[in-house]
């Protein structure tokens, strides 16, 4: 059972990650016999590393509730990235403050 579980983040967000876990949860609905903390596992386990070590370090042990965390660090993450890169472009378009002679 093991080797049908080969999904992983990579480059998908976590919003895909997560409705990719789901759809192979219902496909292997055998799974569902495991238990909430083999699942949990193996939805760590495609995670990238920096998501799963908050799922670890916050002792998350619920698979909505790891999907709710993963999902509002990944948008989080996303919208501190947008907000850094139109910084810097703004800030490139700005006059200097001290005009250079």
């Amino acid at each position: 059972m093991d080797n049908k579980h080969q999904n992983t983040q990579g480059n998908k967000s976590v919003k895909k990650y997560v409705e990719k876990f789901d759809e192979f949860l219902i496909r292997y609905s055998t799974l569902h016999k495991e238990g909430e903390a083999q699942i949990l596992f193996r939805f760590r386990v495609g995670l990238k590393d920096v998501l799963r070590t908050e799922l670890l370090a916050r002792g998350v042990n619920e698979l909505e509730a790891a999907y709710a965390l993963v999902q509002d660090l990944d948008s989080a993450r996303t919208n501190h990235t947008l907000k850094s890169h139109d910084y810097r472009a703004s800030a490139s378009r700005l006059s200097p403050i001290f005009p250079t002679q």
